[in-house]
């Protein structure tokens, strides 16, 4: 199995965060983070700042083979290996693995353990253009942060976290125009979806553009469609100036004369 080249570096996973994981350029200038005005805190994206430090670059870290037990499988019996698995050859635990699951011969998915086995960080290569698009932090096995490449410009700019606890998504930040600022805030509370954007580039959302999705009962469309209101009744001059309506005839009333006709 042919590794991927990708630039490699020291681990960086430990780096705080403290609530980076969601989508925006990862060397986001420092100008951008200021303290939450009070228009922050009304589009719900006030706590949704990046720290200072923060790297946009794809990160792969090395799964080092040598001086370690290597245990290599072939999952689909065609002959060919797929993953590879590297155990600490002291402690017996697996500290990573390297597979290959579109069995192209190229390795697309790369995991992580820490000293007791559990899951610390994932990588994948979800395009198969042999380089690292997406990258998951974990702690304590459980996933609080993903970064993606979204354009194939092999740098991050969306920052996805999550509760530690639930499992759920919590916010989002975001570098749509890959200029190195977070531009887009995502904030999830419940089934309802909070977005805002910076359009004027002074690195806070712009209120006018914040818009709610979902949490209206509609399954997370936004919110429903009113239908028209009847139209009103017309007014007492308007109902004057209209012709009257004498409605059906009654009696003989339209008849012929009588006498003639006969």
């Amino acid at each position: 199995m042919s590794p991927m080249k990708l630039r490699t570096s020291k681990p960086w996973w430990g780096v705080p965060v403290s609530g980076v994981l969601l989508l925006s350029s990862a060397t986001w200038v420092a100008s951008g983070v200021a303290a939450c005005s009070g228009e922050d805190q009304a589009t719900g994206v006030g706590a949704s700042k990046l720290p200072k430090g923060h790297s946009e670059s794809v990160e792969h870290e090395a799964c080092n083979e040598s001086g370690n037990r290597v245990e290599v499988l072939d999952a689909n019996g065609d002959g060919k290996p797929d993953i590879k698995r590297v155990y600490d050859k002291g402690t017996g635990k697996e500290i990573c693995r390297i597979s290959d699951l579109n069995h192209d011969g190229k390795a697309d998915l790369y995991e992580y353990y820490d000293s007791s086995g559990t899951i610390r960080r994932r990588e994948a290569d979800y395009d198969d253009n042999g380089v690292i698009d997406s990258i998951e932090y974990f702690e304590g096995g459980k996933l609080v942060r993903r970064e993606y490449d979204t354009t194939g410009q092999h740098r991050i700019d969306t920052w996805d976290y999550f509760d530690k606890d639930s499992g759920r998504h919590i916010r989002r930040e975001r570098d749509t125009n890959n200029d190195g600022k977070v531009d887009q805030w995502w904030t999830w509370d419940g089934d309802k979806v909070t977005i805002a954007t910076d359009k004027n580039g002074d690195g806070k959302p712009d209120p006018e553009t914040t818009i709610v999705l979902g949490g209206v009962g509609d399954g997370g469309v936004g919110t429903p469609i009113q239908p028209a209101p009847p139209p009103p009744p017309p007014s007492p001059s308007q109902a004057d100036d209209a012709p009257l309506d004498a409605g059906p005839p009654t009696g003989d009333a339209g008849a012929p004369p009588k006498g003639k006709g006969r």
